[in-house]
């Protein structure tokens, strides 16, 4: 007898939910709350769901091997929120990791030679080169969370100048004006852009860009607490605000700062980017910039399943800032 394939129904009723709820945390839209979306996805998970459409397709995601601890929380989550959506549209997503040498010489993972794949993911920032050679493959190719300008390939970002933009003129409307960005622009594409929202919000508002040497660091230079002292220490004097490049960097100023015997909110303030709720981060309050990881998981599947016929675009999906206590307003 042929095994009934596992339905929406199936997971309502193990759950005692509606199917209306199913469908929305599958699906990563807005009505369900984080938990239940976890809950259900796992419920999808464990009856195997979607697994009687494997034959489908299979996409390849990569990921580099050289991503820091830290950072790769952030890319944990968004491929675990991949492989889920893939599944329950019938998908096999296979994440495999791009080792520094298979990066230095820019030739295809091998696992594109052991099985035929409908799309290959990108994920974060490898190199332009290593990137280039899947352009104009037999498999559709697509970005996430990063992208290039002279590359002409579909890639899904957060809206990353709007979400640093924003941020930056909360700090304007609590009364900042000395406001120091901290963040590598010169790394990944996220941090440029995230780097340019902060410079168009001071402009507009007719303050001056602040620079310094952290903005400036080569993409290859390591991102450590000893750089973020070398950057502290070099500028002419302490700003009142820091817009960092993400929640980790945030958290290496608030220890340099402590450091110093400065404490936030009371002797200055600072905003991070990407909600990471990693012990050590979240105890920190920061006001921020929630990625919306589940929406770009969901797009960058979406978009593969969908195939080829359109000319490559570029999709950002924006963030929610996330108000804590880190910024104190200014008389």
């Amino acid at each position: 007898m042929k095994k009934k394939n596992v339905t929406l129904d199936d997971i309502a009723r193990a759950l005692g939910i509606s199917k209306n709820a199913v469908s929305l945390g599958l699906r990563g839209k807005d009505g369900v709350s984080d938990e239940l979306r976890q809950r259900i996805l796992g419920m999808a998970r464990e009856m195997n769901y979607g697994t009687e459409e494997k034959n489908q397709g299979c996409i390849l995601a990569l990921l580099p091997q050289r991503f820091s601890t830290q950072s790769s929380l952030f890319y944990s989550e968004l491929c675990f929120h991949m492989e889920a959506y893939a599944r329950s549209r019938g998908y096999l997503l296979s994440i495999c990791s791009v080792t520094p040498e298979e990066e230095a010489r820019a030739v295809p993972h091998p696992m594109l030679n052991r099985m035929p794949f409908q799309g290959v993911v990108t994920i974060g920032n490898l190199s332009r080169d290593y990137c280039r050679q899947y352009c104009g493959g037999p498999y559709r190719y697509l970005m996430a969370d990063q992208y290039y300008d002279d590359l002409a390939v579909d890639s899904i970002t957060t809206a990353n100048t709007a979400g640093a933009f924003a941020l930056t003129q909360h700090l304007i409307d609590s009364g900042h004006r000395d406001i120091q960005f901290i963040g590598m622009a010169r790394r990944t594409s996220s941090l440029y852009d995230r780097w340019m929202g902060y410079c168009k919000a001071m402009q507009l508002n007719g303050l001056a860009v602040l620079h310094n040497r952290y903005i400036d660091l080569k993409p290859d230079d390591e991102e450590s607490p000893t750089q973020i002292e070398r950057t502290v220490e070099a500028l002419p004097s302490l700003p009142t605000a820091f817009v960092c490049g993400h929640d980790v960097t945030a958290k290496m100023i608030v220890d340099c700062m402590a450091r110093r015997g400065l404490h936030c909110p009371d002797d200055y303030s600072v905003v991070g980017f990407d909600d990471i709720q990693s012990p050590e981060v979240a105890v920190l309050n920061l006001t921020t910039c929630r990625t919306p990881k589940q929406a770009i998981a969901d797009a960058v599947i979406d978009r593969i399943i969908a195939g080829g016929g359109k000319e490559p675009q570029r999709t950002e999906i924006y963030g929610e800032i996330i108000y804590r206590g880190s910024v104190k307003k200014l008389s």
